[in-house]
């Protein structure tokens, strides 16, 4: 997840806590009907591999690569596919590589049936990097093949009363789009981007989905808390990102006692839209 240059949430244990509970089926349902088991998959921004190597069992006489832009997350990645016997060469084979979709991928054209990213391009301010990596993306696609993206289109904490709407909510898309905090968030826009770089929404080659995620429950709510606090703490990526876009050190405060608040209240919850799109070259 951890992909171009401008991504700025770090990759402390708080945040790719967060990544290491992604799997195949709880981040890519909706693309898994359509893998073939001779796939060769592309997940771009891999993060610590767990949707990689989730998708590689549905592609199991194919083969699967997943690329991300930090050497250490694919060092985490490549020890947890070790651990679970994951092989690297032959049939379900999964490799994990360095590389920058913005900069341009190893790869020759029309190389992969399936190319997926999830939670990418929430990190990339719209239009023009965006727009830029899914052309790239595109590029090493097989004609036929599918580009398959997931993206936070918003999110909604219960009761609203706590104003977490404003303290959470809207202080993170200022810190992702710091440049104009008022853009419309890239996960939204998603449809038109597909659009922009030559996929036939008009005729049938795409199909706009949503799904969504809820934390509900005490200990979940404890969870999302406990890794909000981590992530606010001086010295975390995440926290001087805040910082940069503006967000006052009282803010943060009042978005943590929030935050705790909300993790205390019985029958609280959160809820999270997410953009699912497939389009086929």
């Amino acid at each position: 997840m951890a992909q171009p240059s401008n991504y700025t949430q770090g990759h402390s244990n708080y945040t790719i806590a967060t990544h290491l509970s992604r799997t195949a089926e709880s981040s890519a349902a909706f693309l898994l009907p359509y893998i073939k088991k001779t796939d060769s998959i592309l997940d771009v921004g891999c993060g610590p591999g767990t949707i990689t190597m989730g998708l590689a069992k549905y592609a199991s006489e194919g083969r699967t690569v997943g690329v991300d832009i930090s050497p250490s997350v694919l060092q985490k990645a490549k020890t947890l596919a070790a651990e679970t016997n994951v092989p690297t060469e032959g049939p379900g084979s999964v490799v994990f590589k360095e590389g920058n979709v913005l900069e341009g991928l190893a790869y020759p054209d029309d190389t992969f049936d399936i190319v997926f990213a999830s939670q990418l391009f929430g990190h990339m301010p719209p239009p023009d990097l965006p727009r830029r990596a899914l052309a790239e993306m595109r590029r090493v696609l097989k004609p036929g093949g599918i580009l398959a993206t997931r993206d936070g289109a918003g999110q909604h904490f219960y009761p609203p009363s706590l104003d977490l709407e404003r303290l959470w909510v809207r202080n993170q898309n200022r810190a992702l789009n710091k440049e104009d905090p008022n853009a419309d968030p890239t996960g939204t826009i998603m449809p038109a981007l597909f659009r922009s770089v030559g996929f036939d929404i008009d005729g049938g080659k795409v199909i706009v989905g949503a799904g969504s995620s809820v934390t509900v429950g005490k200990d979940a709510r404890k969870w999302l808390v406990w890794r909000a606090t981590g992530q606010l703490q001086p010295g975390d990526t995440f926290y001087q990102s805040w910082l940069d876009a503006g967000i006052t050190e009282d803010e943060i405060q009042q978005t943590l006692v929030a935050a705790k608040k909300w993790a205390e209240m019985e029958d609280a919850w959160h809820a999270a839209l997410q953009c699912e799109m497939l389009g086929w070259k």
